[in-house]
């Protein structure tokens, strides 16, 4: 059974991607972040500061949930922004796994830039797209990889 401690924090692994569900800016301020954990067949969110527990088949549906669940609680009209963050440890060890090779990246595009190379050749030896490789440098690729 997947659970997630209390004090857990929702690291890179969590964090949603344009293939999961909708990440969609907080224009009514912070977004509530919601950890959830596959359980059997279903999404399953924690109980959370606002005390909600909603479920979903997929992630969208759970966000979808979450929303509405989150804007009966409080009271509001239009659905509060709400941030889901699936969990579990093989999540975690891919979000390790992508920040080691995001270290390795920069440090690579590093050496070479002073080495003096082109970014074209940059981008060719390092498997990426040239914007990547200038982006990963600045500390602006993080969650482009």
């Amino acid at each position: 059974m997947n659970t997630i401690p209390p004090s857990a924090e929702p690291g890179p692994a969590e964090q949603l991607s344009a293939g999961h569900a909708s990440a969609e800016p907080a224009s009514a301020g912070p977004a509530s972040v919601l950890l959830a954990v596959r359980l059997e067949r279903r999404w399953v969110t924690q109980p959370g500061r606002h005390g909600i527990v909603v479920h979903g088949r997929t992630l969208r549906d759970l966000h979808a949930s979450a929303q509405q669940a989150l804007a009966l609680r409080l009271g509001a009209s239009t659905p509060p922004p709400v941030q889901v963050c699936p969990h579990s440890p093989e999540l975690d060890t891919l979000a390790h796994a992508r920040r080691r090779y995001q270290d390795a990246l920069r440090a690579a595009v590093q050496k070479l830039r002073g080495d003096n190379v082109s970014w074209t050749d940059v981008a060719q030896a390092c498997h990426v797209r040239i914007a990547t490789a200038q982006d990963v440098v600045n500390g602006e690729a993080e969650n482009g990889l």
